[in-house]
């Protein structure tokens, strides 16, 4: 509501009152969308907080760290001597 009543007095003077009316709707519609919006029970004020927490405040540090599947797999298997994996 905010962005509409601030666009209606910026642009009174330049824009007719019909154009002036479309413009506050359209500038005003993702706002009024976002009251509908859920994820996870949470509202979007509160995803938009913990987007902002988890990507930007506490970045986390992602380590690769490789693994041999098939050789975890074959670890008990009498196939082990055979492929000789030690």
């Amino acid at each position: 509501m905010l962005v509409a009543v601030g666009l209606y007095f910026g642009l009174r003077s330049v824009v007719g009152s019909g154009e002036i009316g479309w413009i506050c709707v359209l500038a005003a519609f993702p706002f009024a969308l976002c009251g509908f919006f859920t994820y996870n029970g949470m509202t979007f004020e509160k995803f938009l907080l913990a987007v902002i927490r988890s990507e930007l405040l506490y970045p986390r540090k992602l380590v690769f760290r490789a693994e041999n599947l098939y050789a975890l797999a074959m670890e008990h298997s009498t196939a082990k001597e055979a492929l000789r994996l030690d």
